[in-house]
């Protein structure tokens, strides 16, 4: 890979001295801005007392979210990613993932809490020299990618860094799903594990790897034959559309034109995904 700060600065094409300028006043290239948390189909997601849940985020700004979108272009795409991970990674999607489990009768799913902010500056580090990064080079791309000791979220480069520091817990998931005839996949935070045969007995194990150093949600976590794997219901032969989706389209009020577009062009892309053809009638 990447093993002298010349080498890095060409591949960024910028100067060394910006880079040292930019991480002397850090605080200067992000901004904060407070965001209600939203389900899957943007509905906002509620507490215990019924008011919106909210969550802090920080996106980079100027000649930082530049240089992180070329980190993110020439360097963090050049690596290979696991078969396993869905989210976040060029020509797969929600619907490539929930597909890998459909025709299993018995599915797992559960949520990391929290992802992003779990990330720590030095798992990134250790990340980056397990990608064969010098140590030098992967302190200035680890610095140059996290904020405050942690992944941001709103950064270009945070959801790929997520997916690669990730693929330390998700190997050893994935060697555990094959010694168990089952499938896994990721979908950034969104675990999830299917097989034809019942595999309930096993779930302590998946867990206890998991927590060795991530948290999950029990609110998220779910063994049951249809649970919702990435928006979608993984039939015996073809992905369903929840109703809650389905309620979504069928009421215009209070949405745009290109909402309703949007709405009706992802539910082509599950016909497609089904059928292999696209959506002529208003039926799936």
């Amino acid at each position: 890979m990447i093993n002298t700060p010349k080498h890095l600065v060409y591949t960024l094409q910028v100067d060394i001295k910006e880079i040292e300028s930019i991480l002397n006043n850090i605080d200067s290239f992000y901004r904060e801005k407070i965001e209600i948390k939203k389900d899957k189909f943007g509905k906002p997601k509620l507490d215990a007392k019924g008011q919106p849940k909210k969550r802090i985020i920080n996106p980079s700004t100027k000649r930082l979210k530049i240089i992180q979108t070329r980190i993110h272009r020439n360097i963090l795409n050049k690596i290979e990613m696991p078969s396993y991970a869905f989210g976040a990674v060029k020509g797969k999607d929600n619907i490539v993932n929930a597909k890998q489990h459909q025709g299993k009768r018995y599915k797992f799913t559960t949520d990391l809490k929290d992802f992003f902010p779990s990330i720590t500056n030095k798992a990134v580090f250790k990340m980056f020299v397990s990608q064969d990064f010098s140590p030098e080079v992967s302190s200035i791309l680890t610095k140059l990618t996290t904020y405050k000791g942690k992944i941001p979220q709103g950064a270009p480069t945070s959801s790929t860094l997520a997916n690669l520091v990730f693929i330390k817990t998700g190997d050893i998931l994935q060697e555990f799903a094959q010694e168990n005839n089952a499938t896994f996949t990721s979908f950034v935070d969104d675990m999830t594990f299917s097989s034809a045969k019942d595999f309930k007995s096993k779930i302590p194990q998946i867990l206890e790897i998991i927590t060795n150093d991530y948290k999950i949600s029990h609110k998220k976590t779910n063994y049951s034959r249809n649970p919702n794997i990435t928006g979608l219901h993984a039939m015996n032969n073809h992905l369903k559309l929840p109703k809650s989706f389905l309620s979504k389209l069928e009421s215009t009020e209070n949405k745009t034109t290109e909402q309703i577009a949007g709405l009706r062009m992802y539910k082509e892309k599950v016909y497609k995904a089904n059928y292999g053809k696209n959506l002529v009638d208003d039926t799936i």
